[in-house]
This record gives C-alpha cells, sequence and structure tokens, in this order.
C-alpha cells in the first residue's frame, strides 16, 4: 500500500509525500500502537483474536493493488466494527507515518504516560507520545475516516496540543478516503520548546520492552540469533507445542489454539526483538539511541520498525 501524505511543517510549508507500507507493517502498528500496555505473553489470545478480526479488511489484492483497506461482505457488514476498524487504522497510520516522517524510536499510549507522570486521566489530550533520538518528544493526535476528503485540519491540530503533559511540538495525523484510495494528511503543528524529559522516556521504554522480554523464555519458544542491517535480533517462534502445553492457555483455550496452531506456525510466523532486550529493560532506551532503518530491499515478509520489534514470515506474505 501506498499512503499518499500530504505534510505540512512546522513552518506551513506543505510537502506532497508517498510512503510505502507492506500487510506486516500495518500488522505490527495496528496491534502496538498506542496500547496502554505492554504486549505481554498472557495477551496472546487478544493479539490472535485481532488477527483474525482485522482478516476480513486485509484482502491481498485490495491493499497491494488498488491501495485501500478491503471491506467485509456486505451480509457481514457491520458499521461499528467498521467505525473501529478505521480508528485503529488510522492509529496504526500515523504511528508509521512518525518513524518515516519523524524517525521516532519509541511511540506509546498517551494516557500510560499521564499515569506515569501522576495526571488524572481526564480532559481533551491526544493519542499517543513518541521519542527521538534528538531528546525531543511529541504528541500524535490519530483520526482514520472512510469520507473521501478532509476540509478542516483545525480541531485534529487544537486536539494534538492539548493534554497536560509538556512536549516539543505535536502532529495531527488524519487518514482517509481508506476503503477507495488511502491518503493521509500529517500536519506539524508548533509548539514551545519544552526541557526533555528523560526520565519519562527511560520508564515507558522498560515497560514496553518488559512484555517482549517475555517471549524470549526458552521454556515455551524456540529462538534464534540472526543479524539484519549490521544488528543483532532474536527471532522468536512463537507458536510451539511447549507452549500449547503451558500453564498460560487454560482448558477451554487448548483446543482452539492447537488449531490455530497448524494454522500458524505452517508459514513459521517469528517475532524479532533487539538482542539486548535484557538490558534495555533493566535501564530504558539508552538517551543516543538511533533509530532502525531496514534496509528497503528486504521482502514484503519481513519488517522490522525503528523500535527494533519485528515480525518475520518464512515464505512470501
Amino acid at each position: 500500500m501506498i499512503i499518499r501524505t500530504k505534510y505540512q511543517d512546522s513552518s506551513g510549508n506543505i510537502e506532497n509525500q508517498a510512503h510505502s507500507m507492506t500487510r506486516l507493517s500495518f500488522i505490527k502498528h495496528a496491534a502496538i500502537a498506542g496500547q496502554g500496555y505492554a504486549p505481554r505473553l498472557h495477551k496472546i489470545r487478544r493479539i490472535i483474536g485481532a488477527w483474525f478480526w482485522y482478516q476480513s479488511y486485509l484482502n491481498r489484492d485490495d491493499f497491494y493493488n488498488h491501495n485501500r483497506f478491503s471491506q467485509p461482505q456486505i451480509r457481514f457488514s457491520d458499521p461499528t466494527e467498521k467505525g473501529f476498524f478505521s480508528n485503529i487504522a488510522g492509529k496504526a497510520i500515523s504511528d508509521f507515518l512518525s518513524k518515516r516522517i519523524h524517525r521516532s524510536i519509541l511511540t506509546v499510549n498517551y494516557e500510560a504516560a499521564m499515569r506515569i507522570k501522576g495526571h488524572k486521566i481526564k480532559g481533551s489530550r491526544p493519542d499517543l507520545i513518541a521519542f527521538q533520538s534528538s531528546r525531543r518528544a511529541f504528541a500524535i493526535e490519530s483520526k482514520g475516516y472512510d469520507k473521501s476528503s478532509i476540509s478542516n485540519m483545525t480541531n485534529h491540530k487544537n486536539q494534538s496540543a492539548s493534554g497536560p503533559i509538556s512536549l516539543n511540538f505535536s502532529v495531527a495525523s488524519v487518514s482517509y478516503n481508506l476503503y477507495n484510495d488511502v491518503h493521509c494528511n500529517y500536519y506539524d503543528p508548533v509548539l514551545p520548546e519544552a526541557e526533555f524529559d528523560d526520565d519519562l522516556l527511560r520508564t515507558l521504554s522498560k515497560k514496553y520492552y518488559s512484555g517482549f522480554k517475555e517471549f524470549v523464555d526458552e521454556r515455551y519458544f524456540n529462538k534464534t540469533e540472526v543479524e539484519y542491517n549490521n544488528e543483532r535480533f532474536i527471532e522468536i517462534e512463537i507458536f510451539t507445542e511447549r507452549f500449547l502445553r503451558s500453564n498460560y492457555l487454560s482448558d477451554d483455550l487448548l483446543i482452539p489454539f492447537r488449531f490455530l496452531y497448524e494454522i500458524i506456525s505452517h508459514p513459521g510466523f517469528r517475532l524479532l526483538v533487539p538482542q539486548n532486550i535484557e538490558e534495555i529493560c533493566e535501564t530504558g532506551l539508552n538517551l543516543d539511541t538511533e533509530p532502525f532503518i531496514m534496509s528497503e530491499d528486504y521482502p514484503n515478509d519481513l519488517y522490522i520498525d525503528n523500535d527494533r520489534i519485528g515480525l518475520k514470515i518464512n515464505r512470501f506474505y
């Protein structure tokens, strides 16, 4: 999918851009962007449920050849579900573009940051906070719509600048025409410069990566070390017989998960995490951490995000 993006910088200059996104990269951003919790092992049922739920919106032909999200057949159509998916898609695209346009190294749920800073969850606020290696942090207001055009970005820009946490700037990211030809307005309003919050980045990054650390457990998962772009990663086979026999699955889930094991393990679904994930969980992200920029010549069955969390399928996706 090509996301046709109208990017407005902080000076008001507008540039038309085009960013290529694979289905695997969309799944990564849709599953993780803005979650109020780290993706933990005991949430595996939610991850699998989301995968099958989103399938009707991710038809391969529509996604790659018609540059759009698909829609369920009429008899399965549900406007509420479609609206929910549009919101998820808008948030995933805004997360993806923050990594491409501003080269952010980590995005987290804004409310999660509010809790850490001791703020009450009330009032207007944006969706995400993104951190850059240049010691800058910014807020993102995300929206996703079926409608064919966006005439006014003012309200979205105002909401991106709301909230109690002091940040360097904010972005309003509004995706639209999702089921015909995906476009996005990615506008960068100006906010007063603020002092970078080192402790907030360390705390949030430790929580974020600690969820992935659970998947490195050799009692349940197969893992190997691999290298991409001269960096080392741990490649983890998630759906193993050992995991199915573990205490993480209750008796009522064993039969459906055994069925899913036959489906999902056959293509060789893999999770990729940074080789030094244990160190990151202890200290948080180093303030000098640069984003991981994946080489464009890798195939569609591999995606590693700027935060060094990736997905891989051992056959063409």
